[in-house]
């Protein structure tokens, strides 16, 4: 059976280091679920040998998205053929975790936190393991973290274009999601001009979309 790896813990204490190591070291796909700190804010992104798939959460915070979040992780791991590691955020809401745990049909559950921990250790048919914060790793404050997903959105517009969509319902304030037609997400889009039905957006995204939806991920 393929290994099926949730990595779960408080914020700054090597989740997503232990997450790398481990996908490379047991060749592994990763599941990027960390939709505040994660490789592009208010997504979550499968990485395997095959290419990289995304979905779209449309927060930066587990909490009060957790059908969404739960929805996307499943469908992501379905994807993945041979196992996989999923690096998470930093909620410590046991609940939320074991459903996470079950839609991604876990089989081994690495807790960098006691009460975590003790929501898997009575499954007999889970490997779960107590790990402790990895050495060197430093708490960041919350300007820090703003700051890092700042700089991984901007990266994200480095060679961002303009073009004509749909302009649905939505505060201008806030990135606009572009999927395809199975439902992927291709990337964001920054309201530049509004003209009623259609807006003009700056987006890195070049493929067809087909459907434009607003976020909560600020622009």
């Amino acid at each position: 059976m393929a290994e099926r790896i949730l990595v779960v813990g408080p914020p700054d204490v090597g989740k997503s280091t232990l997450s790398r190591a481990l996908a490379s070291e047991r060749g592994l796909d990763r599941l990027d679920l960390d939709v505040g700190q994660g490789d592009l804010p208010g997504a979550v992104t499968l990485f395997s040998k095959t290419g990289t798939r995304r979905l779209l959460v449309g927060r930066i915070s587990p909490a009060g998205a957790e059908g969404w979040l739960l929805a996307a992780s499943a469908r992501l791991a379905r994807l993945s053929q041979r196992g996989f590691v999923a690096d998470t955020d930093g909620w410590l809401n046991a609940r939320f975790r074991y459903q996470q745990a079950e839609v991604l049909g876990a089989n081994a559950v690495i807790a960098f936190d006691e009460g975590l921990f003790a929501a898997f250790a009575w499954r007999k048919d889970l490997a779960v393991r107590r790990q402790s914060p990895l050495p060197g790793v430093r708490p960041r404050s919350p300007a820090e973290r703003r700051a890092q997903r700042r700089a991984r959105l901007l990266a994200h517009f480095a060679r961002a274009g303009f073009r004509f969509l749909p302009r649905p319902r939505g505060n201008p304030a806030y990135l606009f999601g572009l999927l395809d037609a199975d439902g992927f997400f291709l990337g964001y889009a920054r309201l530049a001009a509004d003209f009623g039905r259609e807006a003009l957006y700056l987006t890195p995204v070049r493929a067809p979309v087909a459907r434009v939806v607003p976020t909560w991920v600020r622009a």
